[in-house]
């Protein structure tokens, strides 16, 4: 894999395809808007239709038996379980559908029916359902490396990152950590890389979700090191990218059943 025929810099937001910067609140599921934000990227760059999707439907829905990240819901899971949550149960709904209520950190009630449409057109009877889009498949790539990393965000669109969010004080500029001892602790979504005019210094450009008047609206732009040399926690794990189905975002009606 060769890096140096990938572009200088790369920002998703140029093309149209990355949402505005939510607000997890008080609730620990960064995990769960770093997935559907990843997802609804990918939906827009496959279909051009830039959705809103529903992070609560993870938080209050997805299972989390092996306590994966946390015990689930706002106490953490991860976004390999998010991807595989929606390959196993159709997909997932729109915002409007199922809005974030754990901005104050309770779980909420999962009441979604992530099913086929039902034969009427009406009202969504017995909870919510009709899901909007959904994927065949994600790739997890290798830990810490980053060839791979820097290749997938160029050509496939952007990435559910873990880290170490040792940056809450955060505000502009180009974050570099005087410790190379990590917690990783955080996901977040990596939505390009590129080098800052003024300095000449290489970052990555990572999307949060701690809201829009967080850091640079919303974003933090992390030290981008020399090919493999970037130490761990600071590009992070790399968990998915994922792999849309084609049609995905084609009325449910016309959906194949899954």
């Amino acid at each position: 894999m060769c890096i140096r025929d990938r572009p200088r810099a790369v920002d998703w937001r140029d093309k149209g395809v990355v949402s505005g910067v939510k607000d997890q609140g008080g609730c620990g599921s960064c995990w769960a808007f770093a997935s559907t934000a990843t997802m609804e990227s990918h939906v827009a760059i496959e279909t051009g239709a830039l959705f809103q999707l529903s992070p609560q439907e993870l938080v209050s829905c997805m299972p989390n038996p092996k306590e994966c990240g946390g015990t689930g819901g706002c106490a953490g899971a991860t976004s390999e379980l998010a991807f595989q949550y929606y390959v196993d149960n159709g997909g997932v709904v729109q915002e409007f559908q199922m809005g974030y209520t754990s901005y104050y950190g309770k779980d909420g009630d999962c009441y979604i029916k992530n099913t086929t449409a039902s034969e009427d057109r009406g009202p969504d009877p017995g909870g919510v359902q009709h899901p909007v889009a959904t994927i065949s498949g994600f790739e997890k790539l290798p830990v810490n490396e980053y060839a791979p990393l820097m290749h997938a965000v160029a050509t496939k669109g952007p990435v559910a990152v873990s880290v170490d969010a040792s940056w809450g004080g955060y505000e502009s500029g180009i974050f570099e950590t005087d410790t190379y001892d990590s917690v990783i602790d955080h996901a977040v979504v990596l939505v390009g890389y590129g080098t800052d005019e003024a300095s000449g210094t290489d970052y990555w450009l990572v999307r949060n979700s701690w809201g829009p008047t967080w850091g640079e609206q919303g974003y933090i732009r992390l030290l981008r090191d020399p090919l493999d040399a970037t130490p761990c926690g600071v590009a992070g794990r790399s968990p998915p990218w994922i792999r849309p189905r084609r049609g995905l975002a084609r009325r449910l009606a016309d959906w194949p059943k899954q």
